[in-house]
């Protein structure tokens, strides 16, 4: 279940091909994000990351801090600059 805007963006933003390896910058973000939701839609993108927590619990926690501290920092201001 989808709480909030930016749970729903967390949640897109963790099924996305992003990785907290690199630098995203936020005109990526933005694109990953529309990528993942078109691709899983919104409850698709809530089921790949129930999977990869069922699956491989020890990486999905750290990427979900990734997509947690990204998606707060992406507004709807910004989806309009990038």
């Amino acid at each position: 279940m989808i709480g909030t805007v930016t749970e729903f963006i967390a949640e897109a933003v963790f099924a996305s091909d992003l990785q907290p390896s690199r630098p995203v910058t936020v005109a990526e973000a933005w694109a990953a994000v529309t990528a993942a939701v078109t691709r899983f839609g919104a409850q698709g993108c809530v089921d790949v990351l129930a999977r990869e927590y069922g699956e491989r619990p020890e990486t999905a926690a750290p990427r979900m801090r990734f997509a947690r501290e990204l998606a707060a920092t992406l507004t709807p201001a910004t989806a309009l600059a990038g």
